[in-house]
């Protein structure tokens, strides 16, 4: 229903216009009681004048004071009335004076005040007023007989009842009373007329008002039918401009409403839908068992039937969709309606569908960091003794080994770093799988990363003498030499690169290269600029691969038949250098011909050259004083790695070394005696080394301390939370050698100086 604000108007207006005909029915009658208490005055004064008359003619012949008594008595009426009218017409009227006076006129009491309301305010209109002029001279015309009888009265009491006065009263109390007789003539007419106007006026009014009612109630009713169309116009509106699908049904399970939004979910119109038993879209609805609160006979009551039920939806064409369906129920005079809302909920159960996969790939992507930093720990733990050992006893100058020694160490220390490149091209693969690697974006001088990459693979090249050229703008025979002996390009090129992972696709081009030639081949790393881009080729002139093998080539560990050749590989270098190259926004091919070699091209977009700074100086390799000058602590739990530092240590002089093997002991020790440097694992047993490195930055002894990570988790993520929380560097696992030792250098020299 609308809310009575919207009618308020109409209502006002039929409640004031019902007001006032009652207020004017009740006046009018109030009205007219008084006319008829006016008239019966009129009456009253008219037989008071003529019992006066009577009495007077008696007395005047038989001069008897009983007839003056009655005459004097029938006066008393017209007196009365006539003390009324004066003491309401003075210019401050005497409502008690004339209250009395017309109570001694002889009205009846109840009349008394109606008679007063009216005379005060009708005494002015003109039907009203001739009245009261008539009324006036009548009473004078008495008053003008009381006088003439009573100076009568008096000779007769006198005993002169023959003088003039009596015989005066005599012969014009004749005349006075017809004069009077014909003033009440007239009083009466103009009473009856004044009646008669105030009947009709009363009538045009209640009439006019009665006139105006029904016009009210009827502009009422249609403007009530009006907003009531206007209310289920927008109620209809409202119910075809929802989201969701609103179906009405009756009780005997029939649609009687069916919105634009149940027609786009069910795919047919409201016209088709009309009538059709619920069950043809909606199965197994429970509508009977619904509860329904209002009691019965009630109307209008709407009562919710239920919590939200899943059900399954079925389309025009018999698909099936799930659908959320609420009731409500409303009892009408006619019968009990029960609207359903429904939702088609397909798109949430695929997002949470959705949602719950992006949430197990993320538990699988947080599982899978997990496994990667423990592998990387586990794995890069015994190769750092494998490799670290093996190149302490190759280098040990103090019981050098024997020339066959050395080959044997040389093969643990070979397989040791092959089997490192294994575990870092495995990891490195599953880290870009799962989105964990990342690649800076910068520009980078390509040929100082080529230079690089040449160096690193320069073992491999003299090993299985290969020839090696470098040159930009093609392989030009005797512009390039071998790899171990680097000259500078005849010209520079800027690209954008991560320089890490640049000279990492280089290394592994370059050893592919070399290690899938033939003998005496020959290797050439060319570069050339075309528009924006810079492409690096690496052409080998090995056994190629046929053509039918090349869509297999950057499948992981797929090495196309060579597992089973001498050449060592894993089937993973070109793959992880093929997904490197596109995320430094390179691209990455391989073209072959078989019997002829292989051509690696990388493209690259070429980048401005920075501005020129000064490189910094190099740190040297320069032995310390003889004397100790700086101390070293290091928090390692596993003593066999504790054991190489100790061993790496005798390479400098100068540098004192504390192994503690535990996060506690390491506290403890860097507390009591505050080392210069302090080398940490980060998994120390009872704490991590991030746990421990806060602790120290939390001690104002040991907040300045100098911290070094040094561990066998290389995961980036590790790397950076380590370095956020104030480590100066972070070095991994197998040691390298040069980096540590040039680590005691720095230090060292800071120490010194």
């Amino acid at each position: 229903m609308p809310r009575l604000p919207r009618y308020w108007p109409i209502v006002a207006v039929f409640v004031a216009m019902t007001i006032l005909q009652a207020s004017v029915t009740a006046f009018s009658i109030q009205l007219l009681s008084t006319v008829r208490a006016y008239v019966g005055g009129e009456s009253l004064y008219s037989k008071a004048q003529k019992d006066a008359q009577i009495y007077l003619l008696d007395y005047a012949d038989k001069h008897q004071e009983a007839d003056f008594a009655r005459f004097t008595s029938a006066l008393a009426f017209p007196l009365g009335d006539r003390a009324a009218r004066e003491a309401l017409q003075r210019p401050d009227p005497d409502i008690a004076a004339a209250r009395q006076g017309f109570l001694d006129g002889g009205n009846h009491p109840d009349d008394i005040d109606g008679l007063v309301l009216m005379f005060r305010w009708f005494q002015h209109l003109p039907f009203m007023s001739r009245t009261i002029a008539t009324w006036t001279e009548g009473d004078r015309t008495i008053e003008e007989l009381r006088v003439l009888v009573d100076r009568a009265h008096e000779r007769i009491r006198a005993g002169d009842a023959d003088s003039a006065d009596v015989a005066e009263m005599f012969l014009r109390s004749r005349e006075l009373n017809e004069r009077l007789t014909i003033l009440t003539s007239r009083f009466s007419a103009e009473l009856g007329e004044a009646s008669r106007s105030t009947q009709r006026l009363l009538l045009g009014l209640n009439t006019c008002i009665a006139a105006l009612l029904t016009i009210t109630g009827l502009l009422f009713v249609r403007r009530s039918i009006r907003m009531q169309a206007v209310s289920d116009l927008r109620m209809e509106r409202l119910i075809h401009a929802v989201s969701e699908g609103v179906v009405t049904v009756d009780e005997q399970r029939r649609i009687v409403l069916f919105n634009e939004a149940a027609e786009g979910m069910f795919g047919l119109s409201a016209a088709e839908a009309l009538g059709c038993p619920i069950d043809r879209f909606v199965a197994s609805l429970d509508i009977v068992d619904a509860p329904v609160s209002a009691p019965a006979g009630a109307v209008g009551t709407t009562c919710t039937a239920g919590t939200l039920q899943a059900l399954t939806g079925h389309r025009r064409d018999g698909r099936a969709f799930p659908i959320e369906v609420s009731l409500s129920r409303l009892q009408m005079g006619q019968g009990t309606l029960t609207t359903l809302v429904l939702r088609d909920i397909t798109a949430r159960i695929l997002a949470d569908a959705e949602r719950r996969t992006h949430e197990a790939l993320e538990a699988s992507n947080k599982a899978k960091t997990e496994f990667l930093s423990r592998m990387s720990h586990e794995l890069r733990t015994p190769l750092n003794a494998v490799i670290g050992f093996s190149k302490l006893l190759r280098l040990d100058t103090v019981k050098p080994l024997s020339s066959e020694q050395l080959e044997r160490v040389q093969h643990v220390e070979n397989a040791g770093s092959h089997l490192l490149a294994l575990v870092n091209d495995v990891l490195d693969l599953s880290r870009i799988e799962s989105g964990e690697m990342a690649v800076s974006s910068q520009a980078v001088q390509l040929s100082r990363v080529i230079e690089e990459a040449a160096t690193m693979v320069s073992p491999l090249v003299t090993k299985a003498g290969i020839e090696v050229f470098v040159s930009s703008e093609g392989p030009v025979a005797g512009l390039g030499r071998r790899a171990d002996a680097r000259a500078a390009p005849p010209c520079d090129l800027w690209v954008n690169a991560d320089p890490v992972r640049l000279r990492q696709v280089l290394v592994n081009l370059l050893s592919n290269a070399v290690k899938y030639n033939r003998p005496g081949g020959r290797v050439a790393l060319t570069w050339r600029r075309t528009g924006d881009e810079c492409e690096i080729l690496v052409t080998d002139t090995g056994q190629g691969i046929p053509a039918d093998q090349l869509a297999d080539l950057f499948q992981p560990f797929n090495r196309l038949g060579a597992e089973s050749s001498t050449v060592e590989g894993t089937g993973i270098g070109l793959v992880l250098s093929r997904q490197l190259a596109e995320m430094m926004g390179g691209t990455l091919a391989i073209s072959s011909t078989f019997g002829v070699g292989t051509c690696a091209s990388l493209k690259l977009g070429v980048a401005t050259a920075p501005a020129v700074k000064p490189d910094p100086a190099r740190l040297g390799r320069c032995e310390s004083p003889a004397a100790p000058s700086l101390t070293v602590l290091y928090a390692e739990d596993d003593e066999v790695n504790a054991e190489l530092v100790r061993q790496l240590v005798t390479m400098r002089r100068g540098v004192s070394l504390r192994v503690a093997t535990s996060g506690a002991m390491a506290l403890e020790s860097a507390r009591a005696e505050p080392p210069d440097l302090m080398l940490v694992d980060m998994n120390l047993g009872d704490m991590t080394g991030i746990e421990l490195a806060r602790e120290l930055r939390r001690d104002r002894a040991t907040r300045d301390v100098c911290l070094v990570a040094l561990s066998a988790d290389a995961l980036p993520e590790q790397i950076r939370a380590a370095m956020a929380c104030g480590f100066e560097s972070y070095l991994t696992k197998p040691i390298n050698f040069d980096e540590v030792l040039a680590v005691f250098d720095a230090h060292s020299q800071e120490a010194f100086a």
